[in-house]
């Protein structure tokens, strides 16, 4: 199995990772609009972690192992909290990056903390708990919007555009040609 992330732009692979995009993403408003706060989570990892990959790639000139978690892409990308290192030099990079890395962690806690009971702990419910995660997804809708906002930018000043490209995630903006479909999973 090749884990490395393909480069787009070749064989119809920027369009099908658009359709993706803009499929998830849809998915994503689908979760949050029905409570769905953990899987619309879930998915806003994967394509936070596919754009800071790709970011990563770039940066490094090299294919990104495409099993590299969200977390671990922003360490290379801008270091740990204890250092300040990293591959990426643009401040305003840094500064979304530092949002998402933020958002990595509070995902962390969504994700592997909503079943555990711990000792001394409120008495809250299952389901009050699954609702307490909704901030986490609307923080990181802002985080992957945020980013692509930038990337775009940073992109067209080299006449060229991410996969994203356009608004893939924000249909707000009223998206450019064919948009997929919830019903059909596969456009």
């Amino acid at each position: 199995m090749n884990t490395m992330r393909p480069v787009g732009g070749q064989g119809g692979l920027g369009s099908d990772r658009y359709r993706r995009y803009v499929a998830a993403f849809d998915w994503i408003q689908y979760c949050v609009d029905n409570g769905y706060y953990l899987e619309a989570i879930a998915i806003l990892d994967s394509l936070i972690c596919d754009r800071l990959g790709s970011r990563l790639g770039y940066l490094m000139s090299e294919f990104v192992d495409s099993r590299w978690t969200s977390g671990r892409i922003c360490n290379v990308l801008i270091g740990t909290n204890s250092t300040n290192t990293g591959s990426e030099t643009d401040e305003a990079f840094r500064d979304v990056i530092r949002n998402i890395q933020n958002w990595v962690k509070r995902r962390n806690e969504s994700m592997h903390a909503t079943a555990k009971v711990f000792r001394g702990a409120d008495s809250k419910t299952f389901k009050e708990i699954l609702q307490s995660h909704e901030q986490d997804a609307f923080d990181g809708i802002k985080c992957l919007q945020d980013f692509d906002d930038l990337d775009t930018k940073s992109r067209a000043m080299a006449e060229k555009y991410p996969a994203s490209y356009p608004d893939a995630f924000f249909p707000e903006r009223g998206r450019k040609g064919t948009r997929p479909s919830l019903i059909n999973p596969n456009r």
